[in-house]
């Protein structure tokens, strides 16, 4: 390994790493020094789940040992409490540690509420609040045995509560929660956020670190992209945003960065980084 790396030595695991914003922060976590365990449900191209959509378990090993780096592919359905119990130990087994978890995967369906079906709720629960709480308290014990550790959920905007009546027709956000159904998915996510600051603060004498990270407005990801109806209102931050600024989340100290709700690019320009490639080059400046 180079010297100087924040991460050499240490191990990550990504979930929902065969794409998007999860591919990312692994690329750019192994960028850094860390072996990193990628977890995701399509192993391979042949094997997608999402029809279209480009990225597997196997093309964001590919890029991170092409860089230099050493992944883990753990193919599992994060909605089955069965995968989900093996995915700290496989990775404890190959690397023999485990300093930091990225809890990335979510499910995400855009329904009016009133139509919302029972399987639908499951999932948002399963996948959006519980599986980041199993996998948190999988990896404390490990965590605590060493020392430290660092604990980042990927959570999303649509969290913040729409504004109450009277209404505003021309209010962006407002029009969005009416017309784009986003409530389930929020519901959700703001569950996450408020696990987030209690982990976090129940931790707080030790140090281990517990975050929650949202892009400003929509990544450019591989399914943002697929749905369009995107205008010049709309912010789409690119995904090496979210890779920077999760990185960031991932190596300082606990007693210095822990229990916040932080937004992508607002984060980095408190910190006063810059947006990087996922290899660590520097990368084009971002608005």
């Amino acid at each position: 390994m180079s010297k100087g790396r924040v991460l050499d030595g240490r191990v990550a695991i990504v979930t929902g790493a065969s794409r998007g914003i999860g591919a990312a922060i692994a690329r750019r976590l192994a960028a850094e020094g860390a072996r990193v365990a990628i977890v995701a449900r399509t192993a391979t191209p042949e094997g997608s789940l999402h029809g279209s959509l480009a990225g597997s378990l196997a093309e964001t090993a590919a890029a991170i040992e092409a860089a230099g780096g050493e992944a883990l592919a753990i193919c599992a359905n994060l909605a089955d409490p069965i995968d989900r119990a093996r995915i700290v130990p496989e990775t404890v087994e190959r690397f023999g540690r485990l300093d930091i978890l990225v809890n990335n995967a979510a499910w995400a369906r855009f329904v009016p509420i009133w139509e919302a079906q029972p399987r639908q709720v499951e999932l948002a629960l399963q996948m959006n609040v519980r599986a980041p709480l199993e996998l948190s308290q999988q990896a404390l014990p490990h965590m605590r045995a060493i020392g430290e550790g660092w604990i980042v959920n990927i959570s999303s905007a649509t969290a913040d509560l729409p504004p109450p009546a009277p209404y505003r027709e021309d209010d962006r956000y407002v029009a969005f929660n009416r017309d784009g159904h986003a409530t389930l998915y929020g519901t959700g996510k703001a569950a996450l956020d408020r696990m987030t600051a209690g982990w976090a603060v129940e931790l707080m004498r030790e140090a281990i670190a517990v975050n929650a990270l949202a892009p400003v407005g929509a990544v450019a990801s591989e399914g943002a992209l697929s749905i369009g109806n995107w205008d010049e209102n709309d912010h789409l931050e690119p995904v090496e945003a979210m890779a920077e600024a999760a990185l960031q989340l991932c190596h300082r100290p606990a007693s210095e960065l822990s229990g916040r709700i932080a937004r992508s690019l607002p984060l980095l320009h408190e910190l006063g980084v810059p947006v990087r490639a996922l290899d660590g080059r520097m990368a084009e400046p971002v608005a």
